[in-house]
């Protein structure tokens, strides 16, 4: 009895020591991944240099590593970054004081050195940077003062200077010039809230927690970015609790995971505005009236409910209404028959036809936009060929001027509506699809008003003389929707960006 007993005792306490084992693993199983989030998008980055590889998404991958001078807070207020505080000596110049006790992530401190080699070689005649086409116009170069100031030039005076420099990460300067452009680029060093770990290509990008970090640490502990390219895969690894957070969430996944338990779905006005872009310097589109034609043809009530799913915010402004200065006005009624007649007025009474480039698989729903469009102006008598190249192909043929219309959507981490005038107005980087002397000359009036509400009336004054010239077809704003996992509290920014500092995990 007594063998038959201590077996017996043997064996439970076996069984409970099994099950605790057990019951400790899966506790820390539980907490590794209560302490890991990850995010599915649809592409991975080029690089993690931030000189190389512009695209948001890389962007806010590598926001997560690497800090600006200046920041945006989750609700787009300019607070301090790197920079402390700032002044202005010289209407032409702005004097930053640089935060001290700053590490970077390989443990060498942070200097006004870092700063200036940081912007200085985005300046760099053989190494030209898309980067570049933020500043120009804005900052000529950075000069050290001493170690922790640093005084930033500008060509005139620029109100726009302290937003601007929200583009441009601090790197290292020693361990960039050892490791070279490349190398630091597939493995980076920053002073961010988190440390780069590895990078599996086009599997996962694995970033860990700073402890050091000067804001304090993250609430999680690690950060996983993947690329899954396809809508359904990146619905499925959601509902499957692969992934924690899913971007660019069409409307049709948003009526599925709201009938999933444990999964919820947030969306936020974005500061991308979707819009066709007309050629008005040749062809049909110098003609006013066909301008204002198109635009009579085109439902964009229509293109919101039915093709986004409500999911996007009609506006005929060039700027994002989340963006400052942003005008609400006026919508182009849907009128076909007022469409065909200024058409007509215009000696086109049978239409024409043209080309249309657009992207596919860049934005939410883009191909269906597209052809949704081409049968609405088909309707008035314009057939639409469609040209339709890979990302990279179509950035070339956008700045080439190749087509008389583009399908495509600007973004703006500045936040202020002069970015967008840069892009689709006045700027370098995409080429003039659109002139205007008037329009030209207001742009350099804001460009150098420092006081926020004159420069607001003039941001407006420009925004509806555009509207009156109708240089493209306006549509909507977008919004950026995210699926999620219940135990994620976070609420997403306006600028397209997943800043993993602000995540939290509820268990």
């Amino acid at each position: 009895m007594t063998r038959m007993f201590d077996f017996a005792f043997a064996s439970a306490r076996i069984a409970r020591t099994v099950l605790a084992g057990a019951m400790v693993s899966a506790l820390a199983m539980g907490a590794a991944q209560a302490q890991t989030v990850t995010l599915a998008q649809g592409v991975d980055p080029e690089s993690l240099d931030p000189a190389v590889d512009t695209l948001i998404t890389s962007v806010g991958v590598m926001m997560n590593i690497y800090d600006a001078l200046i920041w945006r807070d989750g609700e787009g207020n300019i607070v301090p970054g790197l920079a402390e505080s700032w002044e202005f000596p010289e209407p032409d110049q702005m004097k930053l004081t640089l935060r001290q006790g700053v590490t970077f992530h390989d443990g060498s401190p942070f200097t006004a050195d870092d700063v200036v080699f940081s912007y200085q070689r985005l300046f760099d005649a053989t190494s030209p940077s898309p980067l570049l086409s933020s500043l120009r116009g804005f900052v000529d170069g950075v000069e050290k003062v001493d170690d922790f100031t640093v005084l930033v030039k500008m060509p005139a005076p620029r109100a726009t200077v302290v937003p601007t420099l929200i583009r441009v990460p601090i790197l290292p300067k020693a361990s960039f010039e050892a490791a070279g452009q490349e190398a630091f680029g597939s493995a980076p060093i920053g002073t961010g809230p988190f440390k780069f770990a590895r990078w599996d290509k086009n599997q996962q990008i694995v970033l860990e927690r700073n402890d050091d970090y000067w804001r304090g640490p993250a609430a999680i502990e690690r950060f996983v970015v993947r690329p899954i390219p396809e809508d359904f895969a990146r619905f499925a690894s959601l509902n499957n609790r692969e992934v924690d957070i899913i971007s660019n969430l069409t409307s049709e996944r948003v009526a599925e995971i709201e009938k999933i338990e444990g999964l919820k779905v947030e969306a936020v006005p974005s500061v991308r505005n979707m819009f066709v872009g007309l050629d008005t310097m040749k062809g049909p589109f110098t003609d006013i009236r066909v301008r204002q034609a198109v635009n009579h043809a085109v439902d964009k009530e229509a293109l919101i409910d039915v093709v986004m799913g409500g999911y996007a915010i009609e506006n005929a402004s060039v700027c994002t209404q989340t963006l400052f200065g942003a005008a609400q006005l006026p919508a182009y009624e849907y009128d076909p028959e007022k469409a065909r007649a200024l058409l007509a007025e215009a000696g086109h009474p049978d239409g024409f036809a043209v080309e249309m480039l657009g992207p596919v698989g860049r934005y939410a729903k883009d191909k269906e936009l597209q052809e949704a469009i081409a049968g609405m102006l088909a309707d008035v008598g314009i057939q639409i060929t469609h040209v339709q190249p890979e990302w990279a192909e179509f950035i070339r043929q956008w700045t080439a001027q190749a087509h008389p219309m583009h399908f495509v959507g600007t973004g703006n981490q500045v936040m202020d509506c002069d970015q967008h005038l840069g892009y689709r107005i006045d700027g370098p980087r995409y080429g003039r699809f659109y002139q205007s002397d008037e329009v030209d000359a207001l742009i350099q009036l804001e460009l150098v008003e420092y006081d926020a509400e004159k420069r607001k009336g003039i941001l407006a004054e420009i925004q509806q003389k555009v509207h009156a010239d109708a240089p493209w077809i306006f549509l909507f704003d977008n919004m950026d929707i995210y699926g999620m996992t219940s135990r994620i509290d976070w609420t997403p920014r306006p600028d397209e960006m997943v800043w993993a500092y602000d995540i939290k995990v509820s268990e």
